[in-house]
């Protein structure tokens, strides 16, 4: 069995590939993406899971929101980037645009395990054959405030403030890129 803070940093890991690839200024608009779901997300939890999801299952309810997120994710990532074309520019800045690609990456892929952790975490672990709660001594127990809606939201009952302030930076990032 694998750890759950291991797969998440795996998703890190690959994530920075992924962003070494697709470049920096792809890579800034997919996290921008990411975080506002996030946040969007976790502002509408209570409503979300109090009124449209209350008459679902356990499994169910982290489903939806799972799919929900991913498909946000997948939305994010489509993105067109209106910076100039890649294959124009010199190799240096094609280096130096992966290079910062894949330290993006590295967060975005963070951010999509965190949230999907995050996401079983407040659900209780509904699918607990296949992902199981982890044990009070285990290394993700103790990982589990290290995810990023925990870090930047205060938890499940947190205010949301940081993440507010992330959502911000984020979007004045992107307007400076495009």
């Amino acid at each position: 069995m694998i750890q759950l803070y291991s797969l998440m940093w795996i998703l890190a890991a690959f994530g920075g590939v992924l962003g070494f690839m697709r470049g920096w200024n792809r890579e800034v608009i997919a996290t921008a993406g990411i975080a506002l779901s996030m946040f969007i997300l976790f502002q509408i939890d209570a409503l979300f899971r109090g009124t449209a999801l209350l008459f679902l299952e356990r499994e169910q309810a982290a489903l939806v929101q799972i799919v929900t997120f991913l498909v946000i994710v997948f939305l994010a990532y489509r993105n067109r980037s209106l910076a100039r074309d890649p294959r124009r520019t010199n190799r240096d800045d094609r280096i130096s645009a992966g290079i910062l690609g894949g330290l993006l990456g590295v967060v975005n892929g963070y951010l999509i395990g965190g949230a999907l952790w995050y996401f079983l975490d407040i659900n209780e672990y509904p699918f607990y054959p296949m992902i199981m709660m982890p044990t009070a001594t285990s290394p993700s127990a103790d990982a589990i405030q290290a995810i990023p809606l925990v870090i930047m939201s205060g938890g499940a009952s947190g205010s949301g403030d940081a993440l507010i302030i992330v959502v911000v930076i984020l979007f004045v990032l992107v307007l400076a890129v495009l």
